[in-house]
């Protein structure tokens, strides 16, 4: 068995990537959990990440030097010693990626000079597919970030003519990203459960949605403005083609967007979305935007599970730290009062659910208490229907495993 090693946001601060600056063991070696096996580099300050389990370092995903986002999987722990364990170095590639048997190129620092190339996972990954040195292009995003846009517009470099043909990283067509678009009140740290079991062949993009986390778009009124604010996100981002998986709020967005036609969506898996009623539970917005304490806020935290899950000691009152950290909670009431006037859905999406002609799911907790279940009887004949008994509001954090499994499935069927 093996466990990922997950890069989350650390000690309450917000990140969207992080920089690898070295791993303490090497492929093989023995770790114990709780031990530093790597450190990453933010904005601020370096910060050490631990082993979550004992074991072997069986992988390491992202090399020093290399940029990983939010949400990745820096590398992963055996159980028992793995034979490939002692493979070359140059085996090891970003997280999820498509399986290549080509030695990925040598790192950029190492080619030319020293200089980090700064760049997005999605935008290095497909360079490397591609035999594309990230030093020879301009990147076009903030401080001169390489988008994928800025590496689709590059002139790839000739393949040798004797290079064996790649093996195909499974089903999954083209590696098309899965992107993750999160709840009302959440952030893009809340698909930590289900990320590192998302297929390897495909990427993961995850959004955090205006007026929440990382985002800098402030409180956003407007169902439609919110949609279109996303949009020009995975616009700037150079995401053309994707599979979406929204929740609640994020579902709603994600349904929406199938109707923008501003991305080609190959599939949808919509997670107790918003858009397929008018009832919500106005308590629990309230007192989301309103409380002032870890005890006030931990009963509406935990109104999002059902009875088998039981949320961490602590997590209530770190929650409410980083929302007091970004003033969240005023732009929580902001947003509610638009989105959810009179504590009543204003977005009406049956209809482009009824005309998606793409693989699509809809999960729902059968213990949802902050939309009710019964909503998910709106979806039309063609969209598969997964009632979880035990699940409450959220169960990518409740059941991650078969919340993974489905949307892998759809991953491969879109």
């Amino acid at each position: 068995m093996t466990h990922p090693i997950t890069l989350e946001s650390a000690g309450g601060e917000y990140m969207e990537s992080v920089v690898v600056v070295e791993w303490t063991k090497k492929p093989g070696e023995a770790v114990a959990e709780g031990e530093v096996v790597v450190v990453v580099e933010t904005a601020k300050a370096a910060s050490e990440i631990p082993a979550p389990h004992s074991g072997y370092l069986q992988e390491i995903l992202f090399q020093p030097g290399e940029e990983a986002d939010i949400g990745s999987v820096l590398g992963r722990i055996g159980d028992e010693p793995s034979a490939s364990a002692s493979a070359p170095a140059e085996s090891a590639a970003p997280a999820p990626k498509a399986a290549d048997d080509t030695p990925a190129p040598a790192a950029p620092s190492a080619a030319k000079g020293g200089a980090r190339v700064v760049a997005t996972p999605l935008a290095r990954r497909v360079a490397r597919e591609r035999g594309i040195d990230l030093h020879d292009l301009r990147g076009t995003g903030p401080r001169g970030r390489i988008k994928l846009r800025d590496v689709e517009a590059a002139k790839a470099a000739p393949k040798p003519a004797a290079a064996a043909p790649q093996e195909s990283a499974g089903p999954i067509r083209d590696a098309v990203p899965v992107v993750f678009l999160h709840g009302f009140g959440a952030d893009k740290t809340a698909w930590s459960r289900v990320v590192p079991l998302i297929d390897r062949a495909v990427t993961p993009i995850l959004i955090d949605l205006p007026g929440h986390g990382a985002s800098d778009v402030g409180a956003i009124a407007r169902f439609d403005d919110v949609v279109e604010a996303v949009a020009a996100e995975l616009d700037d981002k150079g995401i053309t083609a994707a599979h979406l998986v929204g929740h609640s709020l994020g579902g709603g967005v994600a349904l929406a967007l199938c109707g923008l036609g501003r991305i080609a969506v190959h599939s949808l898996c919509l997670i107790a979305p918003a858009g397929l009623g008018p009832e919500i539970n106005g308590g629990f917005l309230d007192g989301m935007a309103n409380a002032r304490s870890a005890e006030t806020l931990e009963p509406w935290l935990d109104a999002m599970t059902g009875d088998d899950f039981a949320l961490q000691s602590g997590y209530a009152r770190t929650v409410l730290r980083q929302w007091q950290a970004r003033d969240t909670q005023k732009t929580l009431a902001e947003m509610a009062e638009g989105l959810f006037p009179g504590n009543t859905q204003s977005m009406r999406l049956v209809s482009v659910l009824a005309d998606l002609a793409i693989p699509a799911k809809v999960l729902w907790g059968l213990d949802d208490r902050i939309i009710p279940s019964a909503h998910a009887f709106s979806a039309s004949a063609g969209v598969g229907l997964h009632l979880m008994k035990g699940a409450g509001h959220v169960p990518h954090m409740e059941q991650p495993a078969l919340t993974a499994r489905l949307i892998n499935e759809l991953a491969r069927a879109g």
